[in-house]
């Protein structure tokens, strides 16, 4: 093995079990397809891949782009049977050529986003750190999988970027593991509701709310249009995650304050209350390093868990939204959580999961089971499928009350693992005011 990966290796990088994923589908493909990034069609048909990339990623960063330099035109051969397609190339001149492209996350080139991000979420997924990944995009511009290589061996270029790649991480991990006092970490959310009228129509919250405040809207793309239907609160950060959630209450507040009490109009929340309406419970994080660990964490013992008490009609939020270690860096230096549906269907849900973030955010490193790693388990979480999780999540409720911090979050976390271990599921079409304590109109 190259010295490089033995470091790596001592790191405890790439040491995911790949638990037989590499049969005949291809190291990564199962995960693809369930991620949307592969599909499987009539046998014998084919697709033309128009453009090839080749990504060198390392712990969230994209070490070295580069893009198929020869003249061919490669084919996906698909077949029933279930597995996905091998790429078959045609005739190249020179044969297989690769050139470097020097791109960052900001490159004006749409397909080399479209393939960078499918390539860091297809190798966070499968449980690597590091690795090649190789994306096609198809003649209708959606990415897809053609080759995962978790130890490729390097050539010089690549090397020299690892090596400083490693030096880097090195510097991280002695950071987060020294004895220096650590300031305890911040906390915050910008979790979003849906308003609908007495007709169960969508009524746009920018009808009513300003884009920006403690209580505002936010926008989604609609057939390229940019429309603010979504409410979403950004309430003060905190430390202490039941005084986050009094901060939540208070932009609940604000925003009852500009809604008019209209007969019959709804405050939803959840996953997808309303067909076409996805929305999310972002949870922001500061004050710990972004690790890849950190958010399997989040992945396994958070997300993973809310699926037993999700609304049925959550599942469809999935796998455009909600997919295991959706993040985003923040200005302020510390990444959001975006993979949670929007825990506002109760103040119960919202004290739980924000403490239980806290508690992983603090004790992650202990928190070390990965059932998400197994693909049947991804299938189920990508499928909302609660009687083949519920095995699965159970032990991990244990791992999270064996912590020794876990008493002094008890007071919120026990009921809401409580209605995990029940099966108790939320749901979306009742109004979340009364919960929360919000006036609500006699006729609604």
């Amino acid at each position: 093995m190259d010295p490089l990966h033995e470091q790596a290796k001592r790191l405890g990088l790439n040491a995911s079990v790949r638990d037989g994923r590499e049969g005949r589908m291809g190291l990564g493909h199962e995960e693809a397809r369930l991620l949307g990034y592969a599909e499987l069609t009539g046998t014998g048909d084919d697709r033309v891949i128009t453009h090839r990339y080749r990504f060198f990623l390392f712990h969230f960063e994209v070490l070295l782009t580069y893009k198929s330099a020869a003249n061919c035109v490669y084919t996906a051969r698909h077949a029933r049977s279930g597995s996905l397609y091998t790429p078959v190339r045609t005739d190249c001149d020179g044969g297989e050529q690769w050139s470097l492209v020097e791109a960052d996350d900001k490159t004006d080139d749409p397909k080399l986003r479209r393939a960078r991000k499918a390539a860091l979420r297809i190798l966070y997924i499968t449980g690597f750190d590091y690795g090649i990944v190789d994306i096609g995009i198809r003649s209708g511009e959606k990415p897809v999988l053609l080759a995962l290589q978790p130890d490729a061996a390097l050539d010089a270029a690549q090397a020299q970027r690892m090596a400083e790649a490693l030096e880097r991480y090195r510097r991280l991990e002695a950071a987060d593991s020294g004895d220096a006092w650590k300031p305890p970490v911040l906390l915050g959310a910008d979790p979003e509701f849906l308003l609908t009228n007495a007709d169960g129509k969508v009524v746009p919250a920018s009808v009513y709310l300003p884009r920006a405040g403690l209580a505002g809207c936010d926008l989604v793309r609609i057939a390229g249009k940019v429309h603010y239907p979504l409410a979403e609160l950004r309430p003060v950060p905190s430390a202490d995650p039941l005084q986050l959630v009094i901060h939540v209450r208070r932009a609940l507040l604000a925003a009852s304050e500009l809604i008019p009490d209209s007969p019959g109009v709804k405050w939803l929340a959840g996953g997808m209350p309303a067909k076409g309406f996805a929305l999310g419970g972002h949870i922001h994080i500061s004050g710990t390093p972004l690790r890849a660990e950190l958010l399997r964490a989040f992945d396994n013992y958070l997300a993973l868990p809310l699926i037993l008490i999700e609304d049925s009609r959550a599942a469809s939020r999935r796998p455009r939204y909600g997919i295991p270690g959706d993040f985003r860096r923040q200005p302020h230096g510390g990444f959001e959580y975006r993979t949670l549906p929007s825990w506002l269907v109760s103040p119960k849900v919202a004290k739980g999961a924000i403490a239980l973030a806290a508690l992983i955010a603090k004790r992650y490193k202990s928190l070390r089971a990965r059932p998400l790693h197994r693909a049947a388990v991804l299938r189920q979480y990508f499928a909302g499928d609660k009687a083949g999780l519920r095995a699965v999540v159970l032990p991990l409720l244990d791992d999270i009350r064996r912590l020794p911090e876990y008493t002094e979050y008890e007071p919120a976390l026990e009921p809401l693992l409580a209605m995990i271990a029940s099966g108790q599921s939320w749901d979306e079409s009742r109004d979340i005011r009364a919960g929360w304590k919000i006036p609500v109109p006699a006729d609604v």
